[in-house]
């Protein structure tokens, strides 16, 4: 008792710090084998501070106020030599001027189903090397809204977009792993013969589930953005991934708790079909903006997050799923319930930060798909060897233990299923001769020999064209495919000439001799019993004229 107290021990800590093992060697890796900042020429001029207005006011863009702005900053003094004004924005139309005259403007038309918002982009502009002031004129997308810039410096584009690259690096990493995990479920749900239907579901909804979220984050990263240089569709992707995320966790749950009659998941369903409906009829109509529209998303997820709690502790409750379930999920949904619910806290406290509103879910949603993955990897572990073990047992009741044959058990199921399917087919009846003699006057180890070489004999005869069963201790049965006589006489003759090369090669004491007899059976004109007689009769016949012709 002691030792298994022991190990149950062993098992608690191991799921809790896997996890988070997990967790911090995407961390260590990171920090380890990411790469050294580039080398810079020039250092990096800082250009946040110090702009004027044109009413003659000092911003700072970290905390500029609500409407559009125009702000000048003076740069005669900087050496502007190959360098170029890079900054971030998210969702502010931007136009930048060098001594009065425009450079570079940033507005893009979109198409109605994106709506007005292109969401966060980066932009570079060299900067004539005679240029002595630089003119911003911002305008934030959505009125009352404060223009987001972020970022805004002066340095090499090189440079400016391989920090970029490095800063978001972790992020798309997590980003990454989360999606790779997410195509791990499906291969694992896929490819598992052990699985039914609903434990498959498992591993869909946590294969969604993380895929959705790593398509949701991955838009922070400005990674995707400036590879595929159109914001507007990886702003999209995250809108509609935030508009399917709330449905997976609770499918998930309502599945592994074995709640699937749960009205959770038809409520949530109907709830996420709205949303995407107002989504793409409101936004293609230019009523309204998938931006203005993500307090919807934000209502499914609070309801989603209301719904797998109340699953758990339903479950608990209930003692409906295993303690090691219970386990895993309560440590991977505490870490993703957090992470969600601090990003949503920030967003609607810090909406104009530019900052990523997705960092602590990618954490605590890292933590939560690894705590079900382990789960899920182990559970279907476990159904495999339930699944070889059944195999097994199966084998062993349906089995003929001398010869591998099927038995008499697999041939009475095997008849039933012919009169119940109405299968045409061919009974073919054998039967050893001499086999007593043998075993009276040569002992059953050379029975045994005899019969090994008689079953092999008639698989060799009717192998892949019929199922040979072993029903008595020299009587053997053969279902073959329905078949003219003329294949069936040849089925026998592979049969009759096997038995020949042994008595040649091996020259047993008695030489082996198979008795035979067949008739096809058509179930919409023949009764089965009856079939079977006339096959049986048949082979008494063959029998006794075989017999005839070689006396013992």
């Amino acid at each position: 008792m002691e030792k298994r107290s022991l190990n149950k021990r062993i098992l608690l800590i191991t799921d809790i710090l896997m996890p988070f093992l997990a967790v911090a060697l995407v961390l260590l890796a990171y920090f380890i084998f990411s790469p050294p900042s580039s080398h810079v020429l020039k250092p990096s001029i800082d250009m946040m501070t110090g702009w004027i207005s044109e009413d003659g006011k000092e911003y700072s863009l970290y905390d500029l106020p609500a409407g559009d702005k125009v702000l000048t900053r003076n740069i005669s003094s900087i050496d502007k030599y190959n360098q170029s004004l890079c900054l971030k924005t998210d969702d502010t139309w931007i136009e930048i001027e060098f001594d009065g005259q425009t450079a570079y403007r940033y507005a893009p038309e979109q198409a109605p189903a994106y709506g007005a918002s292109y969401g966060l982009y980066i932009h570079m502009v060299s900067i004539p090397y005679d240029a002595n002031e630089i003119t911003l004129k911002l305008h934030p997308i959505y009125d009352g809204r404060l223009p987001v810039v972020s970022s805004v410096c002066i340095e090499e584009s090189s440079v400016f977009i391989a920090d970029i690259y490095h800063q978001g690096s972790f992020c798309f990493l997590i980003c990454m792993i989360m999606f790779a995990f997410g195509i791990v479920m499906f291969i694992m749900g896929f490819t598992s013969r052990e699985l039914n239907a609903t434990k498959m579901l498992n591993f869909f909804a946590l294969g969604s589930f993380s895929m959705l979220v790593a398509m949701w984050s991955a838009n922070d990263t400005y990674l995707l953005q400036t590879y595929t240089n159109h914001p507007e569709c990886v702003k999209m992707l995250a809108y509609i991934s935030l508009v399917f995320i709330p449905y997976p966790p609770v499918s998930f749950l309502a599945s592994a708790t074995h709640n699937r009659n749960s009205k959770f998941q038809p409520v949530l369903a109907v709830m996420v079909a709205v949303d995407l409906a107002a989504n793409i009829v409101l936004s293609s109509s230019g009523i309204a903006d998938p931006h203005s529209l993500l307090y919807l998303s934000h209502i499914n997820i609070a309801a989603s997050m209301i719904m797998v709690i109340n699953l758990i502790v339903t479950a608990i409750k209930k003692k409906k799923t295993s303690a090691i379930f219970v386990r895993m999920t309560l440590i991977g949904m505490t870490a993703a319930i957090i992470g969600v619910a601090t990003d949503m806290a920030r967003y609607w406290m810090n909406r104009d930060s530019g900052e990523s509103a997705s960092t602590f879910t990618q954490l605590g949603v890292l933590i939560f798909i690894f705590s079900e993955g382990v789960y899920l990897i182990r559970e279907r572990g476990r159904l495999a060897v339930e699944r070889k073990r059944a195999e097994l047992m199966e084998k062993m009741a349906y089995t003929d233990g001398l010869t591998e044959l099927a038995n008499r058990a697999a041939f009475h199921e095997k008849e039933k299923n012919i009169r119940k399917n109405k299968m045409p087919c061919v009974i073919v009846q054998l039967d050893i001769n001499f086999l007593k003699t043998v075993n009276d006057v040569y002992g059953h180890a050379e029975g045994d020999r005899h019969i090994i070489a008689a079953a092999n004999c008639i698989k060799e005869g009717f192998s892949g064209k019929g199922i040979c069963f072993r029903t008595g201790g020299d009587e053997f049965v053969v279902i073959a495919d329905y078949a003219e006589d003329k294949a069936i006489d040849e089925m026998i003759e592979t049969m009759t000439s096997s038995a020949e090369d042994y008595n040649e090669k091996e020259k047993p004491p008695i030489p082996l001799a198979i008795a035979y007899g067949y008739a096809p059976y058509d179930p919409e004109k023949d009764d089965f019993d009856d079939v079977e007689k006339i096959a049986d009769q048949r082979m008494y016949e063959n029998k006794k004229t075989m017999k005839a012709e070689r006396e013992i």
